[in-house]
């Protein structure tokens, strides 16, 4: 009898052990792992000085064939030639700017007050405030807000940055207000952006990352340029001639260069 029982606590023992390392296997997961982001390079063409103070964001003119930039010193709008000569500023001056886009189909400018947390609409033409618009994210710091603007040609939606706390994308039409929210992760702040709608491509710098990022429409990067400084905070590109221009915060320059591996 005593047998018998030791026999039966043996096997006992045995299974609890056998179901308490099961327990503790985890689980299969078919969790998608991001492509690895290759690296890009870039060739500079040029370097030219502005007369804006501060430039923060930059966006193509009617027809790609001048440039626009807002400066968060004076707070006001510029339009400059491809080679950073002035050729009109507005009269608007408005709040902390630090993002601009240009919007074709109405020929409106859209800009972004950074702590006020607005958008605001500009006919291009006569200068004229056509709407006033916030945006309801989570505050983080007063400095860290709405920081680039790039409307989208394929879809016309505007996609709008916020910078940090938290960094994140927000799709947004003045009519729906906003419609989607992208928390972003692979940099340490997002300071400007730009859409290549030619090739369903989104252009993304980070000032405090020192790099330039093209990504998908969903936001995952696929190529990363290393940039020689911080203080980047604006960029468009040219699909036709591979051509990217950024301008310099801190510098008050207007940088050129060639896209080498673009496709």
């Amino acid at each position: 009898m005593k047998k018998i029982a030791l026999h039966s606590i043996i096997s006992l023992i045995t299974s609890i052990s056998l179901l308490v390392v099961s327990g503790c296997k985890q689980p299969e997961t078919n969790t998608p792992v991001d492509p690895p982001i290759s690296e890009g390079s870039l060739t500079l063409v040029a370097n030219y000085p502005l007369e804006v103070t501060e430039p923060s964001g930059l966006a193509f003119g009617p027809n790609n064939q001048t440039l626009l930039t807002v400066s968060d010193n004076s707070n006001q709008i510029y339009e400059l030639g491809l080679d950073g000569q002035i050729i009109r500023t507005w009269d608007y001056q408005g709040n902390d700017l630090e993002g601009i886009t240009y919007n074709p189909f109405n020929q409106t400018i859209a800009i972004t007050e950074e702590r006020e947390r607005n958008v605001v609409i500009i006919d291009y033409d006569s200068g004229e405030i056509l709407g006033d618009y916030h945006i309801n994210i989570p505050m983080g710091s007063e400095n860290s807000g709405l920081e680039g603007i790039a409307f989208n040609t394929n879809n016309r939606l505007y996609y709008i940055l916020n910078e940090d706390n938290p960094g994140e994308l927000i799709l947004w039409t003045p009519e729906e207000g906003v419609m989607t929210e992208t928390e972003f992760t692979f940099a340490v702040d997002y300071s400007g952006i730009f859409i290549e709608s030619e090739a369903a491509r989104m252009w993304i710098v980070s000032d405090l990352s020192k790099a330039l990022f093209a990504c998908n429409y969903s936001g995952i990067p696929q190529i990363k340029f290393i940039l020689p400084d911080s203080k980047f905070e604006g960029l468009v590109v040219d699909h036709n001639t591979q051509t990217l221009y950024m301008v310099n915060d801190a510098s008050a320059q207007l940088s050129i260069y060639l896209i080498n591996n673009y496709k």
